[in-house]
């Protein structure tokens, strides 16, 4: 597993790291956890992913894949956010792409950031 997961209770976040070249499998065991945490469930935690050391093995329809899945938990993502910090270019096209997509069809707020400090800006 090349991620980590980090509770920030004081900012209500879900901190999320990814290294390495990221494939559509390890995006998924992430939401896998994500859905096994109060945090995220029940307490309406924010989402911080940050990607600044990654670089996304993704394709579109890849990207379609996960659409799909955020669709079916859609009820569970009302009113969440979700915050991307990426430094790769083809991570961050992909990204963007992805960020309108999940908006028009999950209702999902995804905005893709190039450092930390505004994304936190942006989710608290």
């Amino acid at each position: 597993m090349s991620f980590t997961i980090n509770i920030d209770k004081n900012s209500k976040l879900i901190l999320y790291k990814h290294t390495g070249f990221i494939k559509k499998e390890a995006i998924g065991e992430a939401w896998e956890e994500f859905l096994s945490m109060k945090e995220f469930t029940e307490l309406k935690y924010n989402l911080l992913s940050d990607y600044t050391e990654a670089t996304f093995d993704i394709t579109t329809n890849d990207a379609d894949f996960i659409l799909d899945f955020l669709f079916d938990i859609k009820d569970l993502l009302k009113d969440k956010k979700q915050a991307l910090v990426i430094a790769d270019p083809y991570s961050t096209a992909l990204s963007f792409i992805f960020e309108k997509q999940v908006l028009e069809k999950v209702r999902f707020k995804v905005k893709v950031f190039s450092t930390r400090e505004a994304a936190l800006a942006w989710l608290i």
